[in-house]
């Protein structure tokens, strides 16, 4: 089973995007936050291990590319994939050159977003085609 944070601050997305790793077999969800200082909590917590990460970008307390550098930096074997709204070419290439592995639309169907995590800890790059 992969461990998953979800880094999102909107409530009700947060509670879909856990719900679709929740729905998922192959995954379990560690935690679900909806701020930086929370992410960043949960990836210094002691003894804490994720294999992926899913973060919004735009969080009311930072970016969400700070997510992605701590997630890479403290827990080099997290895959991290932005989940965001925003598709535009500077915001998917500071997400990779952050060290983001995936970039999926929020407006993914549940099963999109585990497949696309499960594809990512395969050694994939997911990608939505709208952001593609």
């Amino acid at each position: 089973m992969w461990k998953v944070l979800v880094v999102e601050d909107d409530e009700e997305m947060r509670a879909f995007f856990a719900a679709s790793v929740f729905a998922s077999s192959g995954l379990e969800l560690v935690a679900s936050v909806g701020t930086l200082a929370s992410a960043l909590q949960e990836l210094e917590r002691p003894g804490a291990r994720f294999d992926a990460v899913l973060t919004d970008l735009g969080l009311p307390d930072g970016s969400g590319l700070d997510v992605i550098r701590m997630a890479r930096r403290l827990h080099p074997e997290c895959d991290v994939m932005v989940i965001s709204m925003f598709g535009d070419e500077d915001n998917v290439l500071a997400s990779i050159e952050a060290g983001a592995l995936g970039y999926i639309h929020k407006d993914s169907s549940s099963a999109d977003v585990a497949e696309s995590i499960l594809e990512l800890k395969a050694g994939a790059s997911p990608i939505s085609p709208m952001i593609a």
